[in-house]
């Protein structure tokens, strides 16, 4: 399996596992919708986390885009975490 160039999830690597490229759902809306009661039932000390790793994949390129910030505040709100100082 040739993964040059195309994005992989590190946790199989860290688990052993063979890695596999990143393939998005074809139904992005339908999976985000799956995982927002979960998320929100997490921890609130597990949901800082979650809201800083949002935070530093959108940052990761220097730039912000509008949907960006859009999806960030969205998954705040439906978390029930403050907005990062990124979009304050």
């Amino acid at each position: 399996l040739d993964v040059t160039g195309v994005q992989t999830c590190a946790l199989p690597i860290s688990l052993g596992l063979p890695a596999q490229p990143f393939q998005p759902p074809r139904d992005f809306v339908s999976a985000l919708d799956a995982v927002w009661a979960p998320l929100d039932s997490l921890d609130p000390r597990h949901k800082k986390p979650l809201i800083e790793a949002v935070t530093a994949a959108i940052a990761d390129h220097g730039k912000l885009a509008v949907a960006e910030a859009e999806l960030l505040r969205t998954a705040c709100a439906l978390v029930h975490c403050p907005v990062p100082a990124l979009l304050s």
